[in-house]
């Protein structure tokens, strides 16, 4: 990868691969062969660095399982000031974090499995118009982290099972939109910023536990005790009878909050 030049392909064969990567070309597409994480390895050499630094624009990163950058100030896939990338389809554990950006924007972070790491799943920090769908963020210290971050949009991603809290945003994070989201986790905290919106406008379509309209997040607890676990939903359409007001330490409410019909 050091010898690439803007525009290249690079398709990666099937093994694990042992070293820490720094990317500072634009316009590259990196790739898996197979297309399969789990038979594409990149294993962090030094587990006190980044196993993959990207710091260019317009970079693709598919297909890969990331693992072994353990120290807690260190990433799977880390992002340092970076434009129109795209991360998708990919699996990142046993990180201090998982996917972490930092001053970037206008990125698609997309259908990537986020799990088992030390500090955060994926963690946004003074970044904009970012866009999050997708994703799986399951059993991490924390699951979702927006950090004096606007104009984000998170949609159709699984935030479960993390043990500090699955979702938090920042008071200093505003123009957010979160929308048809599967949260089920013990604690999540939403500061208010300025301009976030919990939910779209109600829309046909299938969301994200099943239901026939597209509108808000599903608010759930492991203890079966969340909002949209207990309540009413009297005809049938997925979507709760009444707003989720006031969500998780915030003046924020959810007016379209999704419910799951088994």
């Amino acid at each position: 990868m050091n010898n690439s030049t803007p525009g290249d392909v690079i398709i990666v064969s099937p093994g694990t691969y042992t070293e820490n990567i720094k990317i500072t070309t634009d316009n590259l597409t990196i790739k898996s062969e197979s297309g399969n994480p789990d038979d594409t390895i990149i294993q962090a050499g030094n587990q006190n660095a980044n196993a993959l630094f990207l710091k260019a624009d317009n970079v693709t990163i598919s297909g890969f399982k990331i693992l072994g950058a353990t120290d807690a100030r260190h990433s799977g896939i880390y992002l340092s000031s970076c434009k129109n990338c795209t991360i998708d389809n990919n699996t990142l554990l046993n990180n201090g974090f998982g996917i972490y950006t930092l001053y970037s924007r206008g990125n698609i972070v997309s259908n990537n499995t986020v799990t088992n790491n030390g500090e955060y799943g994926i963690a946004l920090q003074s970044s904009k118009y970012n866009n999050l769908s997708g994703n799986t963020a399951s059993d991490n210290s924390r699951g979702i982290y927006l950090g004096n971050s606007d104009g984000n949009t998170l949609s159709s991603n699984t935030v479960q099972n993390n043990s500090i809290y699955g979702f938090y945003i920042c008071p200093r994070s505003d123009e957010n939109l979160i929308f048809n989201n599967y949260f089920n986790n013990t604690n999540m905290t939403i500061k208010n910023g300025k301009g976030n919106s919990y939910n779209i406008t109600k829309t046909p379509g299938t969301n994200i536990v099943g239901g026939s309209y597209i509108g808000g997040n599903f608010w759930g607890k492991p203890d079966g005790t969340g909002f949209s676990q207990t309540a009413v939903d009297k005809d049938w359409d997925g979507i709760a009878d009444s707003a989720y007001k006031k969500i998780a330490h915030s003046t924020y409410s959810d007016y379209l909050p999704l419910v799951e019909h088994k």
